[in-house]
């Protein structure tokens, strides 16, 4: 299975024919299709250190890889609704200042010429920067935040703002501001939440690399759910002052199609901020001299359901490939059985109430009223970004927003505002950490699969795709809850769509997890690309 590249499935809206087509006629070629070296004319599926290298050694300009991949989200962009903005002027113009530099003799960075695109969560200077909600879709931040200023001081293009859920807290990134971004995989299936649109884009590759944020997985689902590696570092290892806080589990954090660019954009966004007021006690890691060091000696816990969550069967059979590669590779695994509560609880019907009521309808979908100035928003919102622990939802000035502008929300929204206080605040479950702690007592890591199930297919109207009541973090929220480091990194498919193994560390050691993921991945070898991948 794990060599199935799958058929595309088609567009919900009328496209189907047309991308069957597509995935027809590239299916020869895609098949088998390795992420490695290809000529400069063909710069589409390049690692960031590959085009980077080109780029340096002048082969082809920056000015050139911006371009390409420009006229690369123009075509898919209105398949897949992965972009909130497009900044293609912005882009061109640093790619172009890039390519000055290096003629100059400046020293580039580690991600010269790089085109990436940012989660709309975080904020770019003179971008907009909406958290997925009409209520902010006139907001331009005057700075850059911590994230996006180390991206640029590393040389990276950003390329453009990426789609989510509306602040975050959807298990669709479906929004008033740009619809919903769909998996290149399937195009009648949601790319994940909340960073779907970040997903979306790095899956069909119309950018190398993007940043999401994760509060609860939301960075590890929709990187599982595209076939893609996505980190979720330790609490507080990149700073994230300039955006939107909409948790207090969580953090920005790298998707690529490799762990050695995960790796990488993680070494550049990763360290203290000093407009943070609270300067996080993390020391610095290197995250990239031992990634291809091997995982021989090192102690694995396994755990297909941490006792209690009802996971389709192929999905964690297929995450459990990944298992008897650490085996060949020297790693001792051993199968744990403890029982890990979620931090809703087992079953997790604290959110029924919620997930039912959005089913069922009860409000209108198209947004009403006008959208607000909300540039006098940025001084108490960056305020918010610097005090660790904060979110936006506990402030008397969004309340007021929200409630003055409610026509403008999306349905879950509305209805979200009555159970904000359990999404927004920070699980201390004894028992669950009790539970983790005592898996690593005897463990390095612990391996689980990402997801329950792959992909679901959009549902009509807003309702929640997945068939309990976690809405995607069966698996994913325990890292968030207990504040340690995650990975998932793809290993294969179960009917034509992906699979993700999910590796969790000790709190601060992101190394452990990325080493982990690269041995799978070395592996397992070079997996197919999505259907869309035929548009190159």
């Amino acid at each position: 299975m794990r060599g199935n590249s799958g058929k595309a499935q088609g567009l919900r809206l009328g496209r189907r024919d047309a991308i069957k087509g597509m995935a027809a006629a590239g299916a020869a070629s895609m098949a088998g299709g390795a992420m490695g070296a290809a000529s400069p004319s063909d710069l589409t599926w390049l690692s960031a250190t590959q085009l980077r290298e080109l780029m340096v050694t002048k082969q082809v300009s920056a000015r050139e890889v911006t371009q390409h991949f420009l006229d690369r989200i123009e075509r898919l962009e209105p398949l897949l609704h992965a972009f909130v903005n497009v900044d293609r002027k912005g882009a061109l113009e640093a790619a172009a200042q890039a390519d000055a530099d290096l003629k100059g003799g400046k020293t580039p960075g580690p991600l010269h010429g790089v085109p990436i695109a940012i989660k709309d969560q975080l904020w770019a200077k003179g971008m907009p920067a909406t958290c997925g909600s009409l209520i902010f879709a006139r907001f331009r931040p005057s700075f850059d935040g911590s994230v996006v200023q180390r991206l640029r001081a590393a040389g990276a293009i950003i390329v453009g703002k990426t789609n989510l859920s509306e602040f975050a807290a959807w298990p669709r990134s479906h929004s008033h501001v740009a619809g919903e971004s769909l998996n290149p995989w399937d195009t009648t299936r949601i790319a994940g939440a909340s960073s779907g649109g970040s997903s979306a884009a790095v899956a069909a590759a119309m950018v190398p690399v993007a940043i999401g944020t994760d509060g609860g997985g939301s960075v590890r689902i929709p990187a599982s759910l595209c076939g893609l590696v996505g980190l979720f570092p330790t609490l507080g290892r990149v700073a994230n002052y300039g955006a939107f806080h909409c948790g207090t589990t969580g953090g920005a954090g790298p998707m690529a199609r490799s762990v050695a660019d995960a790796a990488l954009v993680q070494q550049v966004i990763a360290g203290p901020d000093p407009r943070i007021r609270t300067v996080s006690s993390l020391t610095e890691v290197d995250v990239l001299s031992g990634l291809g060091t091997g995982v021989s000696g090192m102690r694995i816990a396994w755990s297909r359901d941490f006792g209690h969550i009802a996971v389709d069967p192929l999905v964690a059979d297929m995450a459990a490939s990944g298992l008897s590669v650490l085996e060949g590779a020297g790693a001792l695994v051993e199968v744990v059985s403890d029982h890990v509560p979620h931090p809703w609880g087992d079953d997790g019907k604290m959110m029924e109430p919620i997930q039912r009521a959005v089913g069922a309808g009860g409000y209108a979908t198209v947004p009403a009223g006008e959208i607000p100035d909300t540039q006098a928003a940025e001084s108490w919102i960056a305020a918010i970004s610097a005090t660790p622990g904060s979110t936006i939802f506990a402030t008397p000035e969004f309340r007021e927003l929200y409630s003055r502008h409610s026509g403008l929300l999306t349905p879950p929204q509305r209805l979200l505002a009555d159970v904000r206080p359990i999404l927004g605040g920070e699980p201390s479950d004894e028992e669950l950490h009790g539970a983790i702690d005592s898996i690593f007592e005897e463990h390095d890591v612990l391996c689980t699969p990402t997801m329950a199930v792959v992909a679901p297919p959009a549902p009509q109207g807003w309702a929640q795709p997945y068939p309990d009541h976690f809405m995607g973090t069966n698996f994913t929220f325990i890292a968030n809850a207990t504040g340690r480091p995650a990975v998932t990194v793809p290993c294969g498919f179960v009917r034509d769509l992906p699979v993700g193994l999910q590796i969790i560390g000790r709190p601060g050691d992101e190394p452990s997890v990325l080493r982990v993921a690269r041995a799978i991945e070395i592996g397992l070898g070079a997996l197919p690309r999505p259907p869309l991948a035929v548009l190159r």
